[in-house]
């Protein structure tokens, strides 16, 4: 497992529910440049399943800050670019 996939299921760590949920991340090639994290999935179907997990995604790159944005790939579909929201400490004391 790469080190962003470690990342994202040490951060949910005490939740085996979501890390369950986040299965589908497992078969991603994950990586960071350009202020970005590039998410390459298999295929348009596979895709979609990231996307529905991409909640769980922004939480741990945001409190990293490893990126402004995530890329989604794969080689049947365009580009898809989410930003990151930035989350100050007073958001996570909430």
């Amino acid at each position: 497992m790469d080190k962003f996939k470690c990342l994202v299921f040490s951060f949910f760590r005490e939740e085996p529910e979501i890390q369950i949920i986040l299965r589908p991340l497992l078969e991603c090639t994950l990586s960071r440049g350009g202020g970005s994290v590039f998410i390459d999935c298999l295929d348009h179907s596979h895709l979609e399943q990231i996307r529905s997990i991409l909640g769980y995604l922004k939480t741990p790159f945001s409190e990293l800050k490893l990126g402004k944005q995530i890329v989604l790939r794969s080689p049947d579909s365009i580009d898809q670019i989410y930003r990151i929201p930035f989350l100050s400490h007073s958001d996570l004391l909430a």
